[in-house]
């Protein structure tokens, strides 16, 4: 249970690459661990375009979402609590890359979106409704991706628990492994060239594809069949979760909702994923999506709920929330994790999985 628990790293004097950027809406930064080199983020609360924190919570939600999702078995990047005196937002989660670029890459699901179908525009309002469920397989199955499918199909199920409203294009990916696939030399030559070519190769690709739209049918689909068909590749572990566990909420509703059976109910159903189900105009409700996903998956999604109840423990959750911020040190304790925002988040999950279980 000990390793449930956030731990607390100072990363103020680590080194913090100024010429690397991160993308998203949340501040962020890399931070270069002083002892292995390895690469880390560490990552705020959202920001408005005036620089205000919106969500100063954020960050909270984001860590204790991935220690439930390894309670409950899923594949999850591990996020911890960092401090960093020289950030406008001193407090925050830290996470480990998730790729050693030598070694592998991740690819975001906008690029086999957008791949698949040069005319997608995510960023455009009226393109929102055509991400759905049916479109992200058919991408995948283009790519020879199909297996991935059942990882989709956990990811959804996850942020069911958590009412993660956030899963968007660029919040799962597909990790390719480099240094895996290298077995003869004329092999290795190859792989040396996939592994140099294909971030620059992508970047092109991005660049050129709002002015040339039939640039997927050229290049990315050839490009992303070809890495998928001869690479080792993954599903990347559960990441960027934090718009889940009421964060949004003002200590005003938090006790309202505490307070509130009925509207605690209310505000659980009133949740909706962003992956969209093909035919219906606006966002479903996360478990009528499952619902609806089950008819065509029903072994996968019934497996996952068994699997999770099985690991399940209604006393190690409310012990993972309970101390979230346990190892904050005492000097820091104004950013502690407050008791209501505590006690919401054990009652919107628990809620959560109860609704859940009601599919087996």
């Amino acid at each position: 249970m000990e390793k449930l628990i956030p731990t607390f790293t100072d990363i103020t004097s680590w080194e913090i690459p100024v010429y690397q950027s991160t993308g998203g809406t949340r501040s962020k930064n890399i931070a270069i661990h002083p002892e292995t080199g390895d690469q880390y983020f560490f990552k705020g609360s959202k920001e408005t375009d005036k620089g205000e924190i919106r969500y100063p919570q954020e960050f909270w939600s984001e860590i204790v979402a991935s220690k439930i999702g390894q309670l409950l078995g899923f594949k999850m990047l591990d996020y911890n609590i960092a401090y960093n005196k020289n950030k406008k937002q001193e407090i925050g989660c830290l996470s480990k890359s998730m790729v050693v670029h030598s070694d592998n890459k991740l690819t975001e699901g906008v690029t086999y979106l957008t791949g698949f179908d040069s005319k997608y525009r995510p960023d455009i309002l009226q393109h929102k409704r055509l991400y759905t469920f049916q479109f992200i397989c058919s991408a995948l199955q283009s790519f020879h991706l199909e297996n991935h499918i059942e990882n989709l199909v956990e990811v959804i199920i996850f942020d069911s628990i958590i009412g993660n409203s956030d899963r968007h294009q660029e919040n799962w990916g597909i990790i390719t492994n480099f240094r895996g696939a290298i077995h003869t030399p004329s092999e290795e030559t190859s792989v040396a060239f996939f592994s140099k070519t294909t971030t620059k190769l992508e970047k092109v690709i991005n660049r050129f594809l709002s002015n040339n739209s039939d640039i997927g049918d050229k290049i990315i689909k050839p490009h992303l069949v070809v890495k998928s068909d001869i690479l080792p590749n993954e599903f990347a572990p559960i990441y960027d979760s934090g718009c889940c566990l009421g964060r949004e909420n003002l200590d005003e509703k938090i006790f309202k909702l505490l307070n509130d059976k009925n509207m605690l109910d209310a505000y659980v159903k009133k949740g909706v994923s962003e992956i969209h189900w093909e035919g219906e105009e606006k966002k479903k409700n996360h478990f009528n999506l499952i619902e609806l996903i089950e008819t065509k998956h029903r072994a996968k999604v019934l497996s996952v709920i068994l699997n999770i109840k099985e690991k399940y423990s209604l006393d190690a959750l409310r012990h993972i929330i309970n101390h979230a911020d346990s190892k904050l040190p005492d000097d820091l304790r104004q950013f502690k994790l407050e008791e209501h925002r505590k006690e919401l988040m054990f009652k919107l999950v628990t809620l959560r999985l109860e609704l859940l279980f009601n599919h087996i």
